[in-house]
């Protein structure tokens, strides 16, 4: 799997944290609700570990949005009260927006490709020294 240089992560969370300051929209998605209720998590919350995350946190991305709005989507991962969360942001251009589109225990185990400094090849394995 081909991974995104932490360069290109880096910014597409400043531009994200930057539109998230005056245009944060949750998508509600029950999957997404009953997970932060289980958790005891605000939206606000929610939010600011987003507003948190780093490039050691993306997963994969960015992914072609295949939705009616087209665009990117980038995954990241973060353990939050003890479980591995799975996170899903897209920014939206035309309307200077920060979407969270999904916000959720992850349902496998996430890669972090970048997790504590360390690159990884295109095949997800360490390169040798």
């Amino acid at each position: 799997m081909q991974y995104a240089e932490p360069y290109w992560i880096t910014n597409f969370l400043m531009l994200f944290k930057e539109f998230a300051q005056n245009n944060f929209y949750f998508v509600d998605r029950k999957k997404s609700r009953d997970c932060l209720a289980r958790l005891g998590i605000t939206d606000q919350q929610a939010k600011a570990e987003i507003m948190g995350l780093t490039y050691e946190d993306y997963c994969r991305g960015p992914l072609p949005d295949k939705g009616t709005t087209g665009g990117e989507l980038w995954e990241f991962g973060k353990r939050i009260e003890g479980k591995e969360m799975f996170i899903r942001l897209k920014v939206v251009l035309q309307y200077n927006m920060a979407k969270c589109q999904s916000f959720h225990v992850a349902e496998k185990p996430l890669q972090y490709p970048y997790k504590g400094g360390k690159k990884r090849n295109e095949y997800g394995s360490l390169p040798e020294l």
